[in-house]
């Protein structure tokens, strides 16, 4: 654990951990976060994990902790860190073993008085439509040919399928599926775990929410921001 008086404070939202907290560290290490949040982190290894990332070959500048980190498998979930080529490490725990993990925004046609008194069912009727959870299982069921038509076109085929609008990969990084994407570099033992989880929000922090706008600090800025381009829906 990291005791309290190890981690030094730079401002309400910014901590810092220095390079004498541990002998082993090359960085120092920060993290984004309130103080509420802070305590939370150090309850578990988030702290720790940040100091052991600070000690690895090739780290540039510090070891970055983002406001939602917590423990992790060796870095912690939430933190950030680059590393110097040819020198540096490629961590595993880094790169995370949800690899391709994304974020999607879409922007309801209903307003908040609209669906206010009803967001109980609301929650209700997502829950029922997303399956989640490991093991819970999706409702696609594959030939091994169509297993290998979503890893090569990846979002074209769920749209080809009736589970997108024409034009929603435009909005996905690499427009929803890889080039040099190949099947067969893909084990039976990873086919056979992501197989029950495709179509599904999948486990651990993956989550579905709707949210409300109620205010905005920089007009210009979010008149300019990617998500005002995002079609309504």
């Amino acid at each position: 654990m990291v005791e309290k008086k190890q981690v030094q404070k730079i401002n309400d939202y910014v901590w810092g951990i220095p390079v004498s907290a541990r002998g082993d560290m090359r960085v120092p290490a920060r993290i984004w976060a309130t103080e509420e949040m802070l305590d939370e982190m150090a309850r578990d290894q988030t702290l720790v994990q940040a100091m052991n990332v600070a000690t690895l070959p090739g780290i540039q500048k510090v070891s970055l902790v983002m406001p939602d980190g917590h423990e992790g498998y060796g870095f912690p979930i939430g933190g950030v860190a680059g590393m110097q080529y040819p020198d540096g490490v490629i961590s595993p725990g880094g790169i995370g073993f949800d690899i391709n993990y994304g974020v999607r925004l879409l922007r309801a046609r209903l307003s908040f008085d609209e669906v206010k008194m009803r967001l109980g069912d609301l929650g209700t009727a997502i829950f029922r439509e997303v399956p989640s959870g490991v093991g819970r299982g999706g409702r696609l069921e594959l030939t091994e040919g169509e297993f290998d038509r979503v890893f090569r076109e990846g979002a074209r085929w769920m749209i080809e399928k009736g589970y997108g609008k024409a034009g929603d990969h435009e909005y996905l990084e690499a427009r929803g599926s890889l080039e040099d994407a190949d099947p067969s570099r893909v084990s039976r033992r990873a086919r056979d775990r992501g197989r029950d989880q495709l179509g599904t929000m999948g486990a651990g922090n993956h989550f579905v929410e709707v949210e409300r706008v109620d205010e905005i600090f920089d007009a210009p800025a979010a008149q300019r921001s990617v998500f005002s381009k995002i079609r309504s829906r």
